[in-house]
């Protein structure tokens, strides 16, 4: 009689356990510690969240500028890098020597505060100047190019 009381126990206890491994199942599977009412296509942070920024050309030109800018200036005698390991193009680098001969000009004259504001309005300006018709298109190897005949690729 002892071996039908068995089957009898482990039938009850088999829902309950099917039962608690979902459950615990069902908290794993969101991927974040769910809250009453929360699914993971309405969860606050997502309706929330402000839609991605991207940068313009003029405003990634302007960063780098003002960052180079600053740097060779609180450094005293540059980085040693190039203005390519910088991450510059060659018009870029124009902007930045422009602007660091004034903004040394301007730190001599009027200290370090008003040369860097000088550094973010002539990165500024000069950025905006650049990519005002969209990104340049100039190539700085067509002078060396050498044309092909026509009809040849």
């Amino acid at each position: 009689m002892r071996t039908r009381a068995r089957p009898r126990v482990r039938i009850r206890f088999a829902p309950l356990c099917a039962l608690a491994l979902a459950a615990a199942l069902a908290g794993c599977s969101t991927g974040h510690d769910a809250t009453p009412g929360d699914t993971p296509s309405r969860s606050p942070s997502a309706l929330d969240s402000p839609s991605p920024h991207t940068t313009s050309p003029a405003e990634l030109c302007t960063h780098l500028i003002t960052y180079w800018a600053k740097q060779e200036l609180d450094e005293g005698q540059g980085s040693g890098l190039d203005y390519q390991e910088k991450g510059l193009s060659d018009g870029q680098n124009e902007i930045l020597l422009t602007t660091l001969a004034a903004a040394r000009k301007e730190r001599a004259a009027h200290g370090a505060a008003a040369g860097d504001r000088l550094i973010e309005q002539q990165a500024q300006r000069g950025c905006a100047e650049r990519y005002r018709n969209g990104t340049p298109t100039t190539d700085p190897w067509a002078q060396t190019k050498q044309p092909t005949p026509s009809g040849s690729s």
